[in-house]
């Protein structure tokens, strides 16, 4: 969808949904954008260990809030985030290399705003065994 037009959207729409193949070596690219040569829980499966308990690095949860924005974008259109568009995930479970993450939402509601509506849409994200790993919301003024 190009952009949702306020007189488009109704409760309980769906969003176009977002599927990502999460591996440990797309888990280390996402990472070295923002930290550079540091090991850390996402990188070191000794640091994970030690630090989580796991077996294994996990991926950052900036990840699954960066394809929420992607399923976001596509229902909002692309210039959401560079103004109101906003994303909130609380992590329930961890994302590791050989995950399968897909983003699924539904529009939970709008309400009156100065520049027209802001929308609410409660948001899912699901590894490939059907476990949440992260909910939340998402939003954005349209008009």
């Amino acid at each position: 969808m190009a952009s949702a037009g306020i007189e488009n959207i109704k409760p309980g729409q769906q969003i176009p949904s977002v599927t990502k193949s999460v591996t440990q070596e797309t888990i280390e690219q996402f990472e070295n954008c923002g930290i550079l040569d540091r090991q850390n829980i996402h990188n070191n499966p000794e640091l994970a260990r030690q630090r989580l308990g796991t077996t294994y690095p996990i991926a950052s949860g900036r990840m699954s809030v960066a394809f929420a924005s992607e399923s976001l974008r596509r229902f909002f259109g692309p210039e959401v985030f560079n103004h109101t568009g906003s994303v909130n995930l609380k992590f329930l479970r961890p994302v590791k290399g050989g995950d399968t993450i897909t983003v699924t939402g539904q529009v939970a509601g709008q309400e009156p705003d100065a520049n027209g509506a802001r929308v609410t849409v409660n948001l899912i994200c699901q590894n490939q065994n059907g476990h949440q790993t992260a909910i939340g919301t998402g939003a954005a003024v349209i008009n």
